[in-house]
């Protein structure tokens, strides 16, 4: 059982207020099982929780004359994962707004849809997410509709946010994926290639959102950089398509192993 306190950001196209939200953590019974309670009708009011996503700092500055040499990062820890509390009861169908700008619509579906079910390879047999076609919906908003959409949207740093709206037992109902249109989005063609694009890679970034309504926290700790849910991103980043030990232990604690 964890305790996590998240940071819940109300976004408006012109104003943002940050309210602080504490959550303790409800897991099914038997989660390495995949068991859990079932889903009746949706609650008429529920919780929202919202994860943002930073550009990742920049660079430390090259010792110079007069400099003392920058420690060494730490070794990478590939086998930590935390929960944030929520998790899916059933399978949650979910449409996406394909207009990315310089990317072709069919080529960003398909680069999110491969997100998505980075996750449904290592949970239960039973799918998380369902691609359910296109939409017109754009930004976020309780609707009963998951969607995944680009938007301009401040502070220009960051990347993308999940919104998510869940009930007293911490199952979640609806999530939206909203992408910051103010960045450059591409497709890296060469996954871990040096010739990066210089743009964020969508299913790079789509695959840690993902993460979110799956259940699991960011990671911002500097020796957590190679896994999925590490909490920041820099353009032409590719390791997070691919999940790491802790991620992968992390989405099977609530489901179990397919």
């Amino acid at each position: 059982m964890k305790t996590k306190v998240s940071i819940g950001i109300l976004v408006s196209f012109l104003v943002i207020s940050v309210v602080a939200v504490a959550l303790v953590a409800a897991k099914p019974d038997n989660p390495g099982q995949g068991e859990k309670p079932a889903k009746a009708g949706r609650p008429e009011k529920l919780k929202q929780i919202i994860f943002v996503h930073p550009v990742a700092p920049d660079k430390p500055d090259h010792p110079g004359k007069g400099k003392k040499p920058k420690p060494p990062l730490p070794d990478p820890v590939n086998d930590y994962f935390e929960l944030w509390g929520g998790y899916l009861a059933s399978t949650l169908d979910y449409c996406i707004n394909p207009n990315v700008g310089l990317v072709a619509g069919e080529d960003a579906a398909e680069a999110v849809q491969a997100a998505a079910e980075a996750w449904d390879a290592v949970t239960t047999t039973t799918d998380l997410f369902n691609y359910a076609g296109t939409t017109e919906k754009s930004w976020y908003q309780e609707d009963g509709e998951n969607t995944v959409s680009w938007v301009k949207f401040f502070p220009r740093d960051y990347i993308a946010m999940v919104v998510m709206w869940y009930d007293d037992d911490k199952v979640i109902w609806e999530f939206d994926i909203v992408f910051n249109a103010f960045h450059k989005w591409g497709i890296d063609p060469i996954k871990e290639d040096e010739d990066k694009i210089k743009a964020f890679d969508i299913q790079n970034i789509a695959t840690h959102e993902f993460g979110h309504p799956v259940g699991l926290d960011d990671l911002y700790l500097t020796e957590y950089r190679e896994l999925t849910m590490y909490g920041y991103s820099s353009k032409g980043e590719t390791q997070k398509c691919s999940l790491e030990e802790g991620d992968i232990a992390g989405a099977q604690e609530p489901y179990g192993a397919p």
